[in-house]
């Protein structure tokens, strides 16, 4: 009964235009938001209208909507990523990272940088100018177990996490191999690393043929360049003197980088990414710098992190949209569609949505670009927080909204 009276409200009061007040009477109308803070910014994009909706200016716990920021933020400060600063000596390689992050990487393919390296016979690790907390600012500190918690860094590699496998033979592989690993069968996780050093307790039990497990290893200078010798097969020596004088290798995977942050809500490659614009502007690998950067052109003033992982962070869904608008102006809609995950969880519909979810404990959102049955585009940010439903409700009373603004705006 509820969806049919929806269907008249959006039917009759949706039909020839969106406005901020038939946004304010959708909220009331909808019990499956009762309780909560909901705030909504909808911006038609090929007309010089302003942002309309309800709440637009409301501080909102963003989560992973973050994301999209930084990406605008890679996008507008050059969109090319710099994987490695290099300098070269006959048959030896002076190597300075960038925050670059798919080197090894257990999930993505890394199609530069392994392959550049790969010629040389010598490596020379160069330590740059680096200004970077492992955790970000209201990140939760017992987290450290989880994969989508890994530690920030100067150059990740392998992800910053040990993966594990189980084999058709029942045998545990383990990637990187290089840490102290203690088979212990009466724990109950699958594994799990010791706060204070790279010690890894595995249940072989609890592994079944086909799980995939990611545990993060605690990061430092020795154990990069200890990790890059595993991967390279190459002896890597250590030099603490900047490299001056170099050149620059930029990756060809731009887009896949932003479809990993995007699509896959990865978060050390966005707070990589954060990393990656600071040096750009700073000549320093710095989270902190490169969210302000972000800040300086996104109109988000309350910014922590390059993921949303901070329950600190805070954005209005206006901002959200000049954010998204920005991007469109700077890429196009086609580029748009290659990074931006398509149709949220709708089912059986043809493709007329893109966009970012965000979700963390009661609070979830969900920003991106709609194409309307008219063929008229609009960019939203639909921001739910605090509430007490359950989140399918939620998830559910958003693709209402966006399946009704689709047939009839």
């Amino acid at each position: 009964m509820k969806k049919i009276i929806l269907l008249i409200f959006f039917s009759s009061s949706l039909f020839s235009q969106i406005s901020s007040k038939k946004i304010d009477k959708w909220i009331s109308s909808n019990d499956d938001l009762n309780g909560s803070v909901v705030s909504i910014a909808i911006k038609r994009i090929d007309k010089e209208k302003k942002i309309v909706g309800s709440g637009i200016d409301t501080y909102m716990t963003p989560a992973s909507n973050v994301k999209i920021s930084t990406v605008l933020g890679s996008i507008y400060y050059g969109d090319s990523i710099p994987i490695i600063n290099y300098k070269v000596l006959n048959d030896t390689l002076k190597v300075s990272p960038t925050g670059y992050p798919l080197l090894s990487h257990p999930k993505y393919i890394d199609k530069d940088l392994a392959k550049f390296i790969k010629g040389f016979k010598h490596i020379i690790y160069h330590v740059p100018k680096i200004d970077l907390n492992k955790y970000g600012p209201g990140w939760a500190w017992d987290d450290y177990n989880s994969y989508y918690q890994a530690e920030r860094s100067e150059m990740p590699i392998y992800g910053n996490v040990v993966q594990i496998i189980k084999n058709s033979n029942g045998e545990i592989e383990i990637t990187p191999n290089i840490y102290k690993i203690i088979f212990d069968f009466e724990q109950k996780n699958k594994i799990l690393r010791s706060e204070t050093e790279n010690k890894f307790f595995i249940n072989p039990s609890l592994i079944k043929f086909g799980d995939t497990i990611y545990s993060p290893f605690i990061t430092s200078i020795k154990n990069t360049t200890s990790l890059l010798e595993n991967a390279l097969e190459k002896t890597v020596e250590l030099n603490k003197n900047k490299l001056k004088d170099y050149n620059v290798l930029n990756s060809s995977q731009v887009d896949d980088i932003y479809s990993a942050i995007l699509k896959d809500s990865d978060n050390l490659i966005s707070e990589s990414i954060a990393a990656n614009i600071s040096l750009r502007l700073n000549d320093t690998i710095s989270v902190d710098k490169g969210v302000r950067l972000i800040q300086n052109i996104s109109k988000q003033k309350e910014l922590f992190d390059g993921s949303g992982l901070s329950r600190y962070n805070l954005v209005t869904p206006k901002s959200v949209v000049s954010s998204l608008h920005d991007i469109y102006n700077l890429i196009g809609f086609d580029r748009i569609k290659k990074i931006f995950p398509e149709n949220y969880i709708i089912q059986n519909e043809k493709h007329f949505v893109w966009g970012k979810t965000g979700t963390l404990r009661n609070n979830h959102n969900y920003s991106g670009y709609i194409v309307t049955d008219k063929n008229r585009r609009y960019i939203f940010s639909i921001m739910i927080n605090h509430f007490t439903n359950d989140l399918s409700k939620i998830k559910g009373a958003i693709v209402d909204f966006l399946t009704y603004l689709k047939s009839n705006s």
